[in-house]
């Protein structure tokens, strides 16, 4: 019964969040902040974390991982494109860059408020920590700076160039270099401190409450879902 009750709010959860992101995002998504695409999508990830401690299986905790990362890149895409942004346009192949090492981060440092000193330096720098955290999760093998590199850069300078094709921002070489850079220092910190093992743990681990008990935290993870989905839905 859990299982089916995950499914079908996977499905749900996901077409909403299509709908207020690409049908009615003028009024809802593009113009706010990104915290309620962030918590739809902690939320979806945390009924099926409480689903994982119920069929405890080891298959059913990878399978979480690989749908966690598949959430991570959903938002990501939204996030780079889509919310705040302007419509996709490609009239023009290419909408400008920046291409001198620093002189973003060093104008940001001089010029720029807290708040545009925080989304622009802070938020590329942890941006996508959270791809480096769940390939940790996923696999050992990733516990791997140079691995990470192999990973993170290309997607990184991709996004780039994408913004710059579709004109929802321009190609920037100090956000890669930041978007690089934080993830490898947290994957350095995560793993010098075997932080990482101690987590993973977390996600592949039967917590010995019985039944009842995971079954009351998987129901409340998926009201919190629902009645989430129901606010943004009617309160605009």
């Amino acid at each position: 019964m859990e299982k089916i009750i995950k499914n079908i709010l996977i499905v749900i959860s996901l077409v909403i969040y299509w709908y207020l992101l690409y049908i009615v995002h003028k009024w809802y998504f593009f113009d706010s902040s990104y915290l309620r695409g962030v918590i739809l999508i902690i939320l979806i990830c945390l009924m099926l974390f409480f689903y994982g401690i119920i069929d405890n299986k080891n298959k059913t905790y990878k399978n979480n991982v690989n749908l966690y990362i598949i959430l991570y890149f959903i938002l990501l895409i939204s996030v780079t494109f889509i919310i705040g942004r302007d419509k996709l346009r490609f009239y023009d192949w290419w909408y400008g860059g920046q291409y001198k090492l620093f002189h973003t981060i060093s104008t940001q440092i001089k010029y720029a408020t807290f708040k545009t000193f925080f989304k622009n330096i802070i938020g590329n720098s942890v941006m996508l920590i959270p791809l480096s955290f769940l390939l940790m999760i996923k696999d050992k093998k990733y516990n791997n700076v140079l691995r990470q590199t192999f990973i993170i850069l290309p997607i990184v300078i991709l996004i780039e160039m994408l913004q710059a094709f579709t004109h929802t921002g321009i190609f920037d070489i100090d956000d890669i270099f930041l978007n690089w850079v934080g993830t490898l220092i947290f994957t350095f910190l995560i793993t010098r401190f075997h932080l990482i093992d101690k987590i993973r743990n977390l996600f592949y681990k039967d917590y010995k409450i019985n039944i009842k008990g995971k079954k009351i935290l998987f129901y409340l993870s998926v009201c919190l879902l629902i009645i989430f989905e129901v606010m943004i839905l009617v309160i605009r």
